[in-house]
């Protein structure tokens, strides 16, 4: 025998026949074909008929065309050499695409062989194996795989290499790719690695406008076009264009006999494709989930691997589309590709982070940024970062240089990328909220109620609204399922914002509400998810002349006091006053409570003189609008009264605090919160002059109070129980001081953290109780940790800071240590000297410690 194996087939399954006989040859075997053994001019009928003769084997393909004229007689006078040569064999093989055996009108005969089935695709080397044994007459025993072609995990990423003959793709290598070592490994993990018989491959690359899908695609082509038979790129930019592309690609194979129809070419480039696999089909920007089924019922085969890039991230579970999220670059490598692309420069690695951070890492805009800057070489990064506020007004943004293309062809104007998702969100509200977020802080989540309330809209509407957003890619779904926008998008709403002013107004009269409210919580945990966002939509209200621009300071400046940010806090009150004085008039109630709020800050930075004028201004305002009983001017009243017993007034401090309670029992009553406040504040004052059974009465009335509104564990209450335990220290009564003290620790580093001021002042009374019962390093160790608080957040020339000082040096002096109780001493009257009045009583308790120092020594 000549040859060891007849192919017979039917014409139009040639082209996967032709391949499985290269195979086979590479085996070792010879193989009779007729497009290979036929001489052109001589009989073809006497050919095939010298051929049955010659041939050992017969292999009878039954491809998707079903059996051809000729192969049926060939397959005839194949089974009657059988049945005269038992040592003849006739093995039936299916191609990719034929029917289920049962389907097909077969000879009985041939139905009881023994087939092979390569519907799996050709590349299945079980099959191949399977059909070698049937050939050579042998029994095929369980084929031992070898490792995978695609370089495992460990592996160094591939360099780019050359595409399988009969590719098509229409972009070069890029030379300056940067990064994208997980996603890469994951695309080779994902289309290359989890294969198997009937398996549809697919990976659906997503993100915005601007982020790299299509030339991570390109990348991921060049580095592992290699493992696959083909690399075939379909532009899905406009979905109609569909068989043109997949035609376009058929040709680029340079199929034989390839027809001249639509039609016939796309039909003959699937079945080639499907023929001979794994082939890896791009497509690039597929916008529509709405054809999700007609694309994937074409190209529905395990032959296929489906590397999909698109902007949508709403694909159904059902299309069975697997999802590789695509972020803008790391810290890390956007500074290395703008090394590697500013090559007409010489920054420094500070000044490129900066410029990365400013555009969002995102890799469209660092590209046109290193364009315009390598065409500018004089032009300094900082000058580059100022010649435009907006980063997308900036004429680098903008298609600079257009007649330089991109290696990927992409739009080099950032806006009209973005505008592509923009132009297809239909929906009303979508739009509104995608507005909206031009004015909030990027990269932050985002409270759903800001939009809820801003837009008078249900929980549905806005995830309805939000659902479209995310998949259009412009927000990402972040941290706590909230939504949150990329820089350069919030600059891009921001610029379409300006058309529609009501936006803006809308947003920040519902953050000025939603942000009161969470400070009258009292819980600073409350207002935390509109922190990022109070500044920078208080500043774009401000730079629109909006009224709530003013409450928005305000309201910002109060939560900065209650986490200690005192000079945040201070700068937010006199933005806002400055807004308000310019909108209603420097006599105006909400002039006064921003100014109330600033003396509080004022108080609490130690300038007692500036927070007593401060609280004396706010009540002349109040006093003139609202008469003298109103709940405001308790709140004034208060806040005056605070001021005076720090500077030793207690008298004038008992009359202030008196009357604020009045005020606010005759408005809400005895038991509410306010007033717990205010009584809470005039038992302190008792204390101080002596009145310690009323100091405590008043405590535990206000503790009752709180505990009744807020519950066991909020900041009001640990001010409470520290009180109650200051006064039960006078009294003597240490265990239930230390109590009480441990108590109010534990409710305010809860709350606060453990490096608040509140904290420290509790652990500084607790520092004092233990002295008493005589636990002099405990004191000690108490007096220290209160003190690096303050000295932290308050600076070291703080009153709060002297009287930590103070205390540190009675304990060192029962120590035994003269000089450190000295040192401290003399510290803490310098402080109290450089804030309060010569007579008070503070200078004196520090100058008489001192004085019993210097006698102990001279004692001594």
């Amino acid at each position: 025998m000549k040859f060891d194996v007849f192919l017979s087939h039917n014409g139009k399954d040639k082209p996967a026949v032709e391949q499985l006989a290269r195979k086979l040859e590479e085996k070792g075997l010879k193989v009779w074909l007729d497009k290979w053994n036929l001489i052109p001019g001589e009989p073809w009928q006497e050919g095939l008929e010298e051929a049955l003769d010659e041939c050992q084997t017969y292999a009878v393909f039954l491809g998707p065309s079903g059996i051809g004229p000729w192969e049926n007689e060939e397959m005839r006078a194949a089974i009657e050499e059988r049945v005269k040569d038992k040592k003849r064999r006739v093995i039936p093989v299916l191609l990719p695409g034929a029917s289920d055996s049962t389907d097909l009108k077969l000879p009985r005969f041939l139905s009881r062989l023994t087939w092979v089935d390569f519907r799996g695709g050709l590349n299945d080397e079980n099959a191949l194996y399977r059909l070698e044994c049937g050939i050579r007459g042998i029994a095929p025993k369980p084929l031992q795989k070898t490792g995978p072609a695609v370089p495992s995990a460990n592996e160094a990423i591939p360099l780019p290499a050359d595409l399988p003959l009969g590719s098509y793709l229409p972009f070069p290598p890029n030379p300056l790719f940067e990064g994208r070592v997980p996603q890469l490994r994951a695309l080779a993990d994902s289309l290359l690695n989890h294969t198997g018989v009937g398996t549809v491959i697919n990976q659906t690359v997503t993100g915005m406008g601007g982020i790299g899908k299509t030339q991570l695609a390109v990348e991921f082509a060049y580095r592992y076009g290699r493992y696959f038979r083909g690399v075939h790129w379909l532009n899905l930019a406009d979905p109609s264009q569909l068989e043109a592309e997949i035609a376009r690609c058929g040709r680029e194979m340079r199929l034989p006999d390839f027809p001249e129809d639509q039609p016939t070419q796309v039909t003959r480039t699937l079945d080639a494709w499907k023929s001979d696999g794994p082939r890896l089909l791009i497509l690039d920007n597929f916008e529509e989930p709405a054809r999700t089924n007609d694309v994937l019922r074409l190209f529905g085969h395990s032959s296929l691997r489906l590397l999909i890039t698109s902007r949508r991230t709403d694909w159904l579970a059902t299309s069975g589309l697997k999802a590789l999220p695509l972020e803008v670059f790391t810290p890390a490598e956007s500074l290395d590709f703008l090394k590697r692309t500013l090559t007409k420069r010489k920054d420094a690695d500070k000044d490129l982070a900066n410029l990365a951070e400013r555009l969002g890492h995102l890799p469209l805009a660092l590209e046109l940024a290193s364009r315009y800057l390598n065409g500018h070489p004089r032009l300094a990064l900082d000058d580059y970062l100022t010649q435009s506020r907006e980063a997308l007004d900036h004429p680098s943004m903008h298609g600079w240089r257009a007649d330089l293309p991109a290696p990927t062809e992409h739009d080099l104007d950032l806006q009209r990328t973005f505008a592509v998702s923009w132009l297809q969100v239909k929906d009303e509200t979508a739009q509104k909220i995608f507005l909206m977020t031009g004015y909030l802080a990027p990269n932050t989540p985002i409270p759903l109620e800001l939009f809820e309330n801003a837009l008078e809209i249900s929980t549905e509407t806005c995830d309805e609204a939000l659902s479209t957003l995310y998949g259009l890619g412009l927000l990402k779904l972040g941290e706590a399922d909230l939504p949150a926008i990329h820089p350069l998008l919030a600059d891009y709403a921001r610029g379409l914002a300006k058309e529609a002013p009501e936006i803006l107004e809308k947003l920040a009269d519902a953050l000025a509400v939603l942000s009161n409210q969470a400070n009258d919580t009292g819980l600073p945990a409350r207002f935390v998810p509109f922190r990022s966002h109070m500044p920078i939509t208080a500043s774009r209200a401000e730079e629109s002349g909006l009224q709530d621009a003013g409450a928005l300071w305000n309201n910002y400046g109060y939560h900065l006091n209650m986490i200690a940010d005192y000079a945040g806090a201070r700068a937010a009150y006199e933005r806002a006053i400055k807004i308000w004085e310019a909108n209603l008039g420097p006599d105006h109630p909400h002039v006064a409570a921003s100014v109330n709020n600033l003396g509080l800050v004022l108080k609490d930075l130690g300038d007692l003189v500036g927070a007593r004028a401060a609280f004396e201004r706010a009540l002349k305002i109040d006093e003139a609008t609202h008469g003298p009983d109103h709940p405001t001017i308790a709140s004034d009243v208060n806040s005056l009264g605070s001021v005076l017993q720090d500077l030793g007034d207690l008298a004038g401090a008992r009359t202030a605090f008196e009357r604020a309670l009045k005020i606010d029992e005759a408005t809400y009553g005895p038991d509410h919160p306010s007033v717990a406040i205010r009584v809470n504040n005039l038992g302190s004052v008792l204390q101080d002059l002596g009145d310690l059974a009323g100091a405590r009465a008043a405590f535990e009335r206000a503790l009752k109070i709180d505990e009744a509104a807020y519950g066991p564990d909020h900041p009001s209450v640990a001010t409470d129980v520290n009180n109650l335990g200051s006064v039960l220290q006078d009294l003597g009564d240490l265990a239930g001081a230390r109590a009480a003290f441990e108590r109010a620790i534990k409710i305010w580093e809860a709350n606060l953290g453990t490096e608040h001021p509140q904290v420290a002042t509790g652990v500084n009374n607790l520092g004092l109780v233990l002295k008493d019962l005589g636990d002099l390093a405990g004191a000690r160790a108490a007096f220290e940790r209160a003190l690096k608080i303050f000295e932290k957040q308050l600076g070291e020339d703080h009153p709060n800071v002297a009287t930590l000082v103070n205390n540190l040096g009675s304990v060192l002096k029962a120590l035994g240590d003269l000089a450190g109780a000295r040192a401290a001493c003399e510290r803490a009257l310098a402080i109290f000297k450089k804030f309060l009045p010569p007579d008070h009583p503070n200078i004196k308790i520090v100058q008489g410690n001192l004085d019993s120092l210097e006698d102990k020594t001279l004692h001594e």
